[in-house]
């Protein structure tokens, strides 16, 4: 069964000492409040790396009517392919994409990007934040170790807390990444298969360079 948000909680609690709780019901205080930030603080830590299960590939980002990206406000970090983008000169800045060489979130004049109504052809991998819910349990599981052993060190010094967790840390770190690379069939020629929509992109048109 999966690890529930208020388990995690109180898995938390526990390294400490605490007693459970029996709901997250706000307003939440004391150690109850700091053990659920944590664990809501290494959610978005973890999957701002990006893994199978919170990446998406976006074959058409939508922009508005000032021709800047509009991006889900989830949105931890993008990835473009650099046989397809050599120069890497979109980068995201909060929740848009940026024209590093334009110097500008205006994408519609960028060489190298066509529009079709409202939408670019920019392709790109977006890392996205999900919901404790729509996190997969080896995620969880090493989402709640990384934070008990933060949370401890905040709360107390005590060594035995921060070597016990530690090796745990690392263990679930190897499980997850395990599953990870089952998930995405990696391999080190080409990467995994659905890296930016295909395992290797050649094809060169003649916009490359500015691209």
């Amino acid at each position: 069964m999966a690890t529930s948000k208020l388990q995690a909680v109180n898995t938390l609690l526990s390294i400490v000492g605490e007693a459970p709780v029996n709901s997250l019901t706000p307003p939440l205080t004391g150690d109850t409040a700091l053990a659920d930030r944590t664990i809501d603080e290494i959610s978005t830590e973890v999957q701002s790396e990006g893994w199978s299960w919170n990446k998406r590939i976006y074959k058409q980002i939508p922009l508005d009517a000032n021709g800047h990206s509009t991006l889900s406000s989830a949105t931890l970090g993008v990835r473009f392919n650099p046989i397809s983008y050599p120069s890497q000169r979109f980068v995201l800045r909060g929740t848009k994409l940026y024209d590093r060489v334009t110097s500008d979130y205006d994408l519609r004049d960028s060489l190298g990007v066509a529009m079709t109504g409202g939408t670019s052809d920019i392709i790109a991998e977006v890392v996205e934040e999900l919901a404790w819910d729509s996190v997969p349990e080896t995620g969880r599981r090493y989402i709640i170790i990384r934070a008990g052993r933060i949370f401890a060190n905040r709360l107390v010094t005590s060594s035995s807390i921060e070597s016990y967790t530690a090796e745990d840390e690392q263990n679930a770190l190897k499980i997850l990444k395990r599953t990870e690379d089952m998930a995405e069939n990696n391999n080190f020629i080409s990467g995994p298969d659905d890296m930016y929509g295909g395992r290797v992109v050649t094809t060169f048109g003649p916009d490359i360079l500015n691209r």
